[in-house]
């Protein structure tokens, strides 16, 4: 009977690991197409690849598929979602500001987020107004502006294309109303009033946005 017991447990378990392996080889040929289909910038194939794989506990697919729903130009909400399922999940690499490839797991690691000037604008409520304090074709001088008044967390930039150029814009504050904005520019140092600001809209603003060179 011993006997008997060892030889169905030792079955079952080999019958698990083989479970294991396929499982694994499969997850590992989608992660492979997942990666040609962005290498070639069909991201509607590469977005239903990662959300199966999600679907199956991948961790590192939860950052891809934001990947992927960036790169397609998909709701700024479903990106920032997956993007931060990532990072709750433990994912080192999950940044805010999104990198050029996919990537893949470390071990043993903790999720990071670093927020770029541009992720600022796109996580504000889009009904909110903010303050717009100036804008060049030069991004060194908006970039100079930001981090010289110390704006971090309080203010974003953002690049913009229009008439054949790249725009850069810094905007400041996150105001529920157009009249709160208005009476937030008297309150302002000097410094970000010089170049007189001016309300916008932060749905204004994310609907033409693009990502930052």
């Amino acid at each position: 009977m011993i006997i008997k017991t060892c030889t169905i447990f030792q079955y079952l378990m080999a019958s698990i690991g083989l479970t294991l392996i396929l499982q694994n080889s499969v997850m590992a040929d989608e992660t492979a197409r997942a990666l040609e289909a962005m290498s070639k910038h069909n991201y509607q194939e590469a977005v239903q690849i990662w959300a199966g794989l999600v679907a199956e506990g991948n961790v590192v697919a939860e950052y891809n598929l934001a990947l992927a729903l960036q790169k397609s130009a998909a709701d700024v909400s479903q990106v920032n979602g997956w993007l931060k399922a990532a990072a709750r999940d433990g994912l080192v690499n999950a940044y805010s500001h999104f990198q050029p490839d996919a990537i893949k797991p470390g071990a043993n690691t903790r999720a990071m987020i670093i927020q770029s000037p541009d992720d600022w604008i796109r996580e504000q409520d889009p009904r909110y107004y903010t303050l717009q304090l100036a804008s060049s074709k030069n991004p060194k001088l908006i970039q100079k502006y930001y981090r010289e008044n110390k704006l971090e967390g309080e203010a974003g930039y953002y690049r913009n294309y229009r008439q054949g150029k790249n725009w850069y814009a810094l905007v400041y504050g996150s105001y529920p109303s157009i009249n709160e904005a208005k009476q937030a520019v008297d309150s302002l140092p000097g410094e970000l009033r010089k170049w007189s600001p001016w309300v916008r809209k932060f749905q204004d603003i994310q609907r033409i946005m693009q990502p930052l060179d």
